[in-house]
This record gives structure tokens, C-alpha cells and sequence, in this order.
């Protein structure tokens, strides 16, 4: 009987300690920092976007033998998620193009990617480049577009494309030939041309140069030609203005054939649609184009088709008003991370600012008012407000302004003692459930509340209330890097000079105002991360005082109470300071940053972690261990049932043994 009691008692023990180790894996796993945002993209090849990284950038786009319209964005910038859609349907469009310009799109927030869009001086988000055909690095040519319309994109990639005045054969005849005959036609192309094309239309029609383009691939058998109607030339196929655009084939022996577009359903296709169904049905009965292939168009109905689907599908999600709610109350339960703000300022001030190329006159006030509020108001611990104290003195020492190359050298200075962690991409109460949500936005969110209540629990005497809001209005104008959202918050502030100077408070309401009338706008945006939907902030599960009714809408807050409610909630106190990092000195004189998990209760009681060598092997090794299973959780899980399983049978196998002896 005791021996049975032991076995027992020891196999229970097994379990509760296998029970253990799984439950703390998974803690650590799910609290830790997401990190796949090196590989994160907004497209895939099924959006007929080429994905470029700056492993195949330069093999990919320089010395290429077509032109290539490049997007840089950044995947947490909530315009440039908008923008996705757009610039898909541009690819879609293009599609058949890409033997003259290829799409193509680079996630500039990436580590990997970083130091390539600061080569091409990428300093807002979304910026569309066109890179010529054969061109060598950095000789790229920006396009300015609107874009809210694919077809304003199109538009101005044609131009752009037309301005290139390449000879090639495979480039399409993009000027019109107005001063042109037609025995000029036949001098201008090659013997192998089995049928030459004329397409009549406006001078401002974009029809003939996308009908070029589209059969551009064909270039050796076909060759397609535009005249406008603000010359006499036109009048030479006897059509009036209402038969425009018009199509006609042009034979060698100088014989004019009108070819039928018409319109044949009710649908209205557009004039494109309409001469490129009209020129492949000529195709396919005169077979004259060798290996002519419609599987390109084809795959555009197929993707136009996925594309509509996906937007349907989403439109279906974001009406759909169930939330989770206990999921919600869970995410407005947790504190403050130390560990956002301090990612939030490590990627702003070494990335964010650096990508202004000339920071001087208005920009450069704007950073010296910056790092002011920063150095003042930062509930920071001592090291890291030693480290912004120090780049804003060597800022103002250079009050001529300097370079955004300047302040990166100056802002990636660390020292025992003066230091900001430099991990980068880490979030942890603002990680959202995929990497392109929440993140950069969401921790400068909270920092922005963070500084205008630390400055009404510093301030004793008069405080001036438009320090901080005027601060952050002319950083996000200045270096907030998503072009469209800085114009939206300078639209959101035009009121900020009418703040009350004797209410102290005055600041943090007016923030908490603009952010959730922010909130209200996008909610049910596709901007928006469906785990972690924008409501009216605080939620009645957080603060139930806060509102007035059971009611969750923009008017039921009692105000008194929001004011205390955000007094705690943004106070140094609510900080929590769970696996921040701490600067150390190996006695290899190497430095590096170390996790610390030991939660502190206050920051002023941070210090410098001293390590010996043998200490340093053995941390260095749990580390390790830590973070291959923190990398392939499933991985060690599979492995962690495979022994229990193999344990367990050769426990019970021996004690077969024992009762059978």
C-alpha cells in the first residue's frame, strides 16, 4: 500500500509539474511581444503585387528591362491599410502591362526593410515611386497621385510612362499622330507587324495609350496607334464626334477598315472594355497574332471577382454588431505597458523623425518643442529620461538644424546610464491579432494621454494647457510619417488655440475628445483590427461610473468622473513595468539590452543590473531556451506530449512488470 501511494503521489506530482511547465510556456508566449512583422505584408501574389523586400529589391527592379511603379508603405499606417484596395486594383488593372511597367509594394516598417526606404528618401506613407526601365539604384522618379481612385493612378502612370520617351520596340507609340500620314505608319514599325491598329479619340481620353499597353505584350505582331480630334488628320476617316473613341485596322495597301465596337448589351462596360473585347474578337477570327493567349484576361475577371469579394466580405464583417465582449473587457482591464511607450519612442525617434531629410526653420522647432514636453512630462525611468535629456542638448546645440541622418546618429546613442532600448516592433498591451493593427498608433495614443496627465500631477502652480496639445499638433505634422492621417489630426485641431488656461484639466479632456471622435470615425473602417474594435472610450465595463446610462455613445459620460477615471488610468502609478529593458556592460565592454521581469512598484526605484560572467552564461542559456520556445511554441508542444506519452507508457510498463512478478 505504500508503494502504490508513492507511485501515485509521484504521478500526480508528474502531471501537476508537466501542467505547470505548459501554463508558463503559454503565459510567456501569448504576453510577449509579437514579432513577425519583418515578414508582414498588406499584399500577396494573388493581388497581382510583386512583394519586394530589400533581399530582392535590387535583383528584382534595378536594371530591369520594364519600368516598375513601387509602393512604400508602412503596414500600421491605417491609410495606407485603406489604400491596399486601390493600389490592388491598380495592380489588377495593369495587369496586362507588365511587359512595359510592373506593380510592385514594400512594408517600410519592417527591420529588414527600413534602411532601403531611407536610401530612397521615403519620408511619408503611402509614396508611390516609378522606377524607369534598366535604371541603377536610387534613380527613381516620384509620382504624385491621388489616392482615392485607381483610376487617377492609371492615369498618372501613363503620363509618367509617356514622358520616358524610350525608342524601345516593346514601348507602345504613346504620342499621338496628328502630324502623321498614313504611309508614315508602316515607316514606323517592323517588317514583322501583321496588323497596324488607329484608335480616334479626345485629347484628353486615356483609351488608346490602355489599349497599347494592353496588347503591348504582342508587340511584334501588333502595332496600335492613337490620333486626337483637336487636328484635321481624323477627318480622314469620315466619323462624327458622337462615333468617338472609333477604331479602324489599316492594311498595307493603305486601305481603312472601321472595326465595330459597338455596345451590345445593356451593361455599360466603358470604352476601354469595348475596344478591347472588339480588338480580341478580331484576333480570333483573322488568327493573324501567333500564340495569342486570353488566359491574362481571364486572370483579371478572376482577380476583379476576389477583389469585389473581399471588400463584400469585409463590408459583411464590419455591419455585423456583435462584439466580443468579454475579450474587450479583458484588453481595457490591463494597465499601461512601460514597454509600448518606451517601442514608441525608440521607433519614432530613430525612425519616425529621421525620415525628414532637412529638419531646420519650422521643423526643427517643432522637435526642440517636442523633446521639451518629452524630457519634462515623460514618466520615464532615470536612464531613459537621461537619454532624452541628452539628445534634446545636442538638438539645441545645433540651432542652424541638421539633417534627419544627423539626429539618427544622435538619437541611436546609447550609454550605461543614459539609454532608450532599442528593440524595435515590440508592443505588448497594444499588439494587435495581426501585425498590421494597433501597434506604432496605439502606444503614441497612449503616450499622448500619458503626457498631458503627467504634466496636471507635476504642475503645482499655473500651468500653461496648450504646451502639450501644441507639441504633439506640430509632431504629427511635421514627422508623423502616415501622410493622410496628419492632415486628418490637423483638421481635428483647429481648435486647440481656444483651450481654457485656468482649467488645468483642460488638455486631457480636449485629447480624450479628439480621440474618440477619431474612435467614431473609423470604427467599422477596414483600418479597423476586428479583436479590438474602436469604441467610445472607457468602456462601461471599465469604468461604469464613467457613464451615465447603460448606454455606450458619445454623449453619455459624465464628465467629473472621466476626469478622474483618466487621472488614474494615465498616471505614472498604472505604469506597468513587466519585462522592460535594462542596459548593461558585459566585461567584453559590448553593450546589449537584457529583459527584466521583476516587476517594480514604482519607476523611480529602477537601477543598473550587474551581472558576473557566470551569471551572464547562465541567463544567457535560459534565455535562449526561453526564446526557441517562444519562437515554435506549437513545435515544443508537439514534442512535450510526444515524451508524457513515452513516459507514461514506460511507467505504467514497468509497473505491469511489478504486479506480474
Amino acid at each position: 500500500m505504500k508503494s502504490l501511494f508513492v507511485d501515485k503521489y509521484i504521478v500526480d506530482f508528474y502531471w501537476y509539474f508537466i501542467l505547470l511547465i505548459i501554463i508558463t510556456i503559454n503565459r510567456q508566449t501569448l504576453s510577449a511581444a509579437v514579432l513577425p512583422q519583418n515578414s508582414i505584408s498588406l499584399y500577396t501574389e494573388n493581388d497581382k503585387v510583386t512583394v519586394l523586400t530589400s533581399k530582392n529589391f535590387s535583383s528584382t527592379v534595378y536594371q530591369s528591362k520594364t519600368a516598375w511603379l513601387i509602393e512604400f508603405y508602412a503596414s500600421w499606417c491605417g491609410h495606407c491599410q485603406s489604400y491596399a484596395n486601390t493600389y490592388r486594383e491598380v495592380a489588377i488593372d495593369t495587369w496586362g502591362w507588365r511587359t512595359v511597367v510592373r506593380i510592385g509594394a514594400i512594408n517600410c516598417h519592417t527591420d529588414e526593410n527600413s534602411a532601403l526606404c531611407e536610401q530612397h528618401n521615403i519620408s511619408a506613407y503611402p509614396t508611390l515611386r516609378l522606377i524607369e526601365p534598366e535604371a541603377l539604384m536610387n534613380t527613381s522618379k516620384t509620382i504624385t497621385v491621388l489616392a482615392t481612385d485607381a483610376k487617377d493612378v492609371e492615369r498618372e502612370l501613363i503620363k509618367e510612362l509617356a514622358d520616358l520617351k524610350r525608342t524601345d520596340k516593346t514601348w507602345p507609340h504613346f504620342a499621338s499622330l496628328n502630324q502623321a500620314s498614313f504611309e508614315d505608319l508602316y515607316n514606323r514599325i517592323s517588317s514583322s507587324v501583321k496588323m497596324v491598329l488607329v484608335i480616334i479619340e479626345k485629347r484628353d481620353d486615356f483609351t488608346g495609350r490602355q489599349i497599347m499597353l494592353d496588347f503591348s505584350k504582342y508587340y511584334e505582331q501588333l502595332a496600335i496607334f492613337r490620333m486626337t480630334t483637336d487636328r484635321k488628320l481624323w477627318y480622314k476617316f469620315q466619323i462624327n464626334m458622337t462615333d468617338i473613341p472609333a477604331l479602324f485596322a489599316i492594311f498595307p495597301n493603305r486601305t481603312v477598315e472601321q472595326i465595330n465596337t459597338k455596345q451590345n448589351t445593356n451593361e455599360k462596360i466603358g470604352s476601354r472594355n469595348l475596344l478591347n473585347y472588339a480588338i480580341r474578337s478580331r484576333i480570333r477570327q483573322t488568327q493573324f497574332i501567333d500564340n495569342f493567349d486570353d488566359t491574362d484576361l481571364e486572370e483579371i475577371i478572376q482577380s476583379r471577382n476576389a477583389l469585389e469579394n473581399m471588400k463584400k466580405k469585409k463590408k459583411s464583417n464590419q455591419n455585423n454588431k456583435e462584439i466580443n465582449n468579454v475579450l474587450n473587457k479583458n484588453i481595457n482591464d490591463q494597465k499601461i505597458s512601460m514597454v509600448d511607450l518606451e517601442t514608441s519612442l525608440s521607433y519614432m525617434l530613430r525612425r519616425e523623425i529621421p525620415r525628414v531629410q532637412e529638419i531646420r526653420g519650422e521643423t526643427y522647432d517643432a522637435l526642440v518643442h517636442w523633446l521639451i514636453v518629452l524630457t519634462k512630462y515623460f514618466p520615464g525611468r532615470e536612464p531613459v529620461m537621461n537619454y532624452l535629456k541628452q539628445l534634446l542638448s545636442k538638438v539645441q546645440e545645433q540651432p542652424n538644424g541638421l539633417t534627419g541622418k544627423q539626429f539618427r546618429e544622435l538619437a541611436d546613442t546609447n550609454t550605461p546610464d543614459s539609454y532608450l532600448p532599442k528593440s524595435l516592433l515590440q508592443y505588448k498591451y497594444c499588439v494587435g491579432s495581426s501585425s498590421q493593427y494597433r501597434g506604432y498608433p496605439c502606444s503614441l495614443w497612449i503616450l499622448f494621454h500619458t503626457l498631458t496627465v503627467s504634466q496636471v500631477q507635476l504642475e503645482t502652480t499655473q500651468m500653461n494647457t496648450i504646451e502639450i496639445p501644441s507639441a504633439i499638433k506640430y509632431f504629427i505634422k511635421n514627422f508623423f510619417s502616415c501622410r493622410h492621417c496628419s492632415e486628418n489630426f490637423m483638421k481635428e485641431t483647429q481648435d486647440i488655440n481656444q483651450l481654457d488656461s485656468q482649467n488645468k484639466h483642460a488638455a486631457v479632456m480636449y485629447l480624450w475628445t479628439i480621440h474618440n471622435r477619431v474612435n467614431k470615425r473609423l470604427h467599422g473602417d477596414n483600418t479597423e483590427d476586428p479583436l479590438h474594435p474602436k469604441i467610445q472610450f472607457p468602456s462601461g465595463s471599465l469604468c461604469s461610473k464613467c457613464h451615465l446610462t447603460n448606454e455606450n455613445s458619445d454623449n453619455n459620460f459624465d464628465l467629473s468622473n472621466i476626469i478622474n477615471f483618466l487621472l488614474r488610468y494615465y498616471s505614472k502609478d498604472n505604469i506597468d513595468l513587466l519585462s522592460v529593458e535594462n542596459f548593461i556592460i558585459n566585461h567584453d565592454n559590448k553593450q546589449n539590452l537584457m529583459p527584466q521581469y521583476e516587476r517594480r512598484t514604482s519607476i523611480d526605484q529602477y537601477s543598473m543590473i550587474e551581472i558576473t560572467d557566470e551569471s551572464t552564461e547562465k541567463f544567457g542559456l535560459i534565455r535562449f531556451i526561453i526564446s526557441i520556445i517562444q519562437h515554435f511554441p506549437l513545435y515544443f508542444f508537439i514534442l512535450l506530449v510526444i515524451i508524457i506519452i513515452f513516459v507514461r507508457r514506460r511507467y505504467f510498463k514497468s509497473k505491469r512488470k511489478r504486479y506480474t512478478l
